[in-house]
């Protein structure tokens, strides 16, 4: 009883100096349903590429992405909806690794996990801004042009190559992160608990698997070539996630491979989806 109480306390503690459940709750599912969105269509127009009705076959980025939803009707209103969307996501992730969510623990793993968590919230909170600036009507920039930009201003330091060398590394290990976690199914951690049927618990796992998959493939090719990047001095090898598609259709058999991918990738949003509707924090 003594060694349970000091840890009930502390719990209580944190509760009340974090947000409340209701709030973390609706940062996670408004985040996860914006993050659904991208990747759904990421992968869409990936296969839209495939049947040569996309005009660029796959080089649809997340940027690019956001640059089409406000091209439509009420595009204005759909690009701060996607931008809270994403911003919620930023905030959910970085919350989660200030407070150790995951309890992921302080040693060195587990800041490094932390670590992750705010990198790709601070992703996702770029993408949110560049949607509220297209929706203010100043414009978002240069797309992935900007993140090469961001390379060559590295690349021009004497440390550069290393800094580039470092980050294709991180990204390595996040495409390898991507495969585990489908291996072992660990994306169903979440969901383990709830009362699912059988077929709904199958299509969850298989839907996340492939999603994630698909995830280590594109995460594969950007490491490469910011491996390249690095090694060459050179920031035009660098290539996010659209250019990444458009090199896997550019391959022998590259249009089944993209066909492929891109189904992984509309699998990933329907996960996405999937975590924001039954998975509660």
């Amino acid at each position: 009883m003594r060694t349970s109480a000091p840890g009930i306390a502390i719990k209580s503690k944190n509760t009340r100096m974090g947000l409340s459940k209701s709030t973390q709750n609706k940062l996670f599912t408004t985040g996860y349903i914006a993050k659904g969105v991208v990747y759904s269509l990421i992968g869409i127009f990936a296969l839209i590429g495939v049947i040569g009705s996309a005009g660029s076959g796959g080089s649809w980025g997340p940027k690019t992405v956001i640059d089409w939803i406000g091209s439509n009707p009420f595009g204005n209103i759909l690009l701060f909806l996607i931008g809270l969307g994403l911003l919620a996501y930023c905030s959910w992730r970085w919350y989660t690794a200030v407070k150790d969510k995951e309890n992921e623990g302080s040693d060195k793993e587990g800041v490094a996990k932390r670590i992750g968590y705010a990198v790709s919230g601070t992703a996702y909170g770029v993408l949110s801004v560049y949607a509220f600036k297209l929706a203010l009507g100043s414009g978002g920039g240069g797309g992935e042009q900007s993140k090469q930009d961001i390379i060559a201003q590295i690349l021009a330091k004497s440390w550069g190559p290393y800094v580039v060398g470092l980050i294709a590394l991180i990204m390595a290990g996040v495409a390898i992160f991507q495969l585990y976690r489908a291996l072992k199914d660990k994306h169903m951690e979440g969901i383990k608990g709830l009362q699912l049927s059988e077929e709904q618990r199958e299509t969850f796992e298989k839907t996340g698997e492939v999603g994630l998959t698909a995830r280590f493939v594109v995460y594969g090719i950007i490491s490469y070539f910011l491996f390249r990047a690095a090694l060459m001095d050179d920031p035009s090898q660098f290539k996010g996630i659209g250019e990444s598609l458009a090199y896997i259709g550019d391959q022998a058999y590259g249009q089944v491979l993209l066909a492929i991918v891109g189904l992984g990738l509309l699998a990933y949003g329907l996960f996405m989806f999937i975590r924001a509707k039954y998975e509660r924090v």
